[in-house]
């Protein structure tokens, strides 16, 4: 039986939903997928799923994950404070 890290069983799951412009939805999904995955996870959280509400085309609604409080808080400064967030936040 291989390992399991800390990560692939969270203590900290947070819901997020977002609302986003009509017809944006996509365009969103495709940042997201390029540029936020993989950087997100290189600091410690984990990208559990991502989901489309069938009723409503402009809400997107994804899960992650950390080991605990304290790192949840390491992880979001570290993503949030990067150069990766600077660059592509604000669309």
């Amino acid at each position: 039986m291989p390992p399991t890290h800390a990560v692939d069983h969270p203590g900290v799951i947070e819901l997020r939903q977002y609302t986003l412009r009509p017809g944006r939805r996509d365009e969103l999904i495709e940042l997201f997928d390029r540029e936020f995955v993989e950087t997100q996870e290189e600091t410690g959280m984990v990208v559990l799923g991502q989901f489309l509400d069938l009723d409503d085309p402009n809400c997107f609604v994804w899960l992650r994950g950390f080991r605990d409080m304290t790192a949840r808080h390491h992880a979001l400064t570290a993503f949030y404070g990067g150069p990766v967030w600077a660059e592509h936040g604000p669309r």
